[in-house]
């Protein structure tokens, strides 16, 4: 069975249910994938004993059949496997009926463990109204105290966040707004240093700098 062969492990699970070894069908099944999933749980399903036909809802789980898984726990009252089954489809639908089921049996402390293992995938308002039609607003109470928590730290960081992005706004709006000034160009040299001495040539006394100073007229 090392080399996982179809053929071998489905004679090997074929003898385990005949010898009712459902334990070591169930280490058989995890252990060597390689077998007919749905055939084998659709022959479980119908066996005498409960570990066997649990060991059928748990392979019709790791097919994604969650209906079907969650239908034969509650046919044997694994309610425990069940809520779990649900749970993990995150179907929203398949822990409704789940939680329909427990009502109309009146289960109403599975009702309520329900409500928690399947927390992420139920709406608020439609427990407070199941529970308000059958008059067991005492079982589901304590999922709403949690969930009326859980909405009000939602709004909580909800304000703290557009408060702060509301001061923030604010402190950019009161920054002064600085001007940048450019330097004032100088006209005829394009905005670049003047060529040396042309402030000494432009204001040199007369007779400085290279003009011929006045000589009169000679006699």
């Amino acid at each position: 069975q090392n080399l996982n062969n179809k053929a071998v492990n489905e004679a090997l699970n074929g003898l385990l249910i005949s010898e009712e070894d459902f334990q070591g069908l169930k280490t058989s099944i995890d252990a060597f994938d390689n077998f007919d999933n749905i055939q084998l749980a659709q022959t479980l399903e119908k066996h005498e004993l409960i570990e066997f036909r649990r060991i059928a809802a748990y392979l019709y789980k790791g097919n994604n059949r969650w209906g079907q898984s969650v239908a034969l726990c509650k046919k044997d009252n694994l309610f425990k496997d069940a809520m779990e089954y649900a749970a993990e489809s995150k179907n929203a639908e398949v822990a409704e009926d789940l939680l329909a089921y427990f009502l109309e049996h009146k289960a109403y402390d599975c009702f309520a463990a329900c409500l928690f293992q399947c927390y992420d995938l139920l709406h608020p308002d439609v427990i407070l109204e199941l529970a308000w039609k059958h008059n067991i607003m005492d079982f589901a109470m304590p999922y709403l105290i949690q969930v009326m928590r859980e909405y009000t730290s939602k709004v909580d960081k909800l304000e703290e966040a557009e408060n702060q992005r509301a001061t923030e706004a604010k402190e950019e709006n009161n920054k002064p707004i600085v001007m940048e000034t450019q330097p004032q160009l100088m006209i005829g040299y394009g905005g670049g240093a003047p060529p040396p001495g042309a402030y000494n040539q432009q204001y040199a006394a007369p007779g400085v700098g290279g003009m011929p100073s006045y000589q009169g007229y000679s006699m």
